[in-house]
């Protein structure tokens, strides 16, 4: 009788296989370590104490967690390139790597295999959603962003069905102890989270600017020509609930007409229907100004 193979157990030591003992003290290695924004943008900020407390502790004990290294080519993180150069990519460890780095302490590394740069992407989402310190703002959007990426790697995206698309949410849903509909809502909230400009992110994600998670969610569904910067050109885009009511008391007629000057930019470029309609509350806001 043939042995039965354990596909998910082989699957997991292909991807998670690290190099005789795992840790590897190689210096050649650590000289070419690359840095990807696309994953490094993915690890949660600290706060200015978390990471002062983080540096003195690597000084006074040493960096004792090894930095995780994806050993990958250049064409299997851009499989349009023609180039097979061997790359290390930092996967775990960004901010002890910058503190040894700084300091010229000594680190470890440990070397993993991944087939794709969503596996690695996915790999580090369950590291942030591992760790305890994380907001439930925060928590929201790596729930989001591991659907997103999720649904549309799986080979249920090539049946764009609400009941396929509904196994991957139920699938996630199950995997975070959380209702089905609030992992569609993380998705909505990722995806406009995606469309802030990495600065003003990480202020929303870390509490320092507060946005409803309203506001990230319609934001996902209009048509964004470049990433937004600032709180005033995303209320622009999508007025928050809160303060709508109340634009032509709190800008000055100079304000309103300056974002009406913006709106109309962007209307052209866009051709959008929702511009348009916040073009026309920008205009609507401008009559309490008007004297007959």
């Amino acid at each position: 009788m043939a042995k039965k193979i354990d596909f998910k157990a082989q699957m997991k030591s292909n991807v998670t296989k690290s190099v005789t003992s795992g840790l590897i003290s190689n210096e050649n290695i650590k000289q070419k370590i690359t840095i990807l924004d696309e994953l490094k943008d993915l690890i949660h900020p600290l706060q200015k104490e978390e990471l002062e407390g983080l540096e003195a502790n690597i000084i006074a004990n040493g960096c004792k967690d090894s930095l995780v290294i994806w050993q990958t080519t250049e064409k299997k993180i851009n499989p349009s390139s023609e180039s097979d150069l061997e790359l290390f990519v930092l996967v775990d460890g960004h901010n002890r790597y910058l503190i040894c780095q700084k300091h010229h302490l000594p680190f470890n590394i440990v070397l993993m295999f991944f087939e794709t740069i969503y596996d690695a992407r996915n790999y580090m989402l369950d590291l942030q959603m591992g760790r305890r310190n994380l907001s439930p703002t925060q928590m929201a959007y790596y729930r989001g962003l591991r659907y997103n990426a999720e649904k549309m790697t799986s080979k249920e995206a090539n049946f764009l069905t609400e009941g396929m698309e509904l196994k991957t949410s139920e699938k996630i849903a199950q995997q975070f102890k959380v209702d089905e509909k609030t992992i569609r809502r993380d998705g909505d909230f990722a995806s406009g989270l995606e469309k802030l400009d990495i600065d003003l992110r990480k202020q929303v994600l870390s509490g320092e600017v507060k946005v409803p998670k309203k506001v990230i969610q319609q934001l996902s569904k209009t048509e964004v020509v470049q990433p937004i910067s600032s709180i005033e050109k995303l209320n622009v885009l999508v007025p928050n609930p809160a303060t709508r009511s109340t634009i032509s008391s709190t800008n000055t007629p100079d304000q309103v007409f300056n974002d009406i000057s913006k709106m109309l930019k962007t209307v052209q470029e866009s051709k959008s229907k929702s511009h348009f309609n916040q073009l026309k509350q920008l205009v609507h806001s401008l009559e309490s100004f008007m004297i007959d």
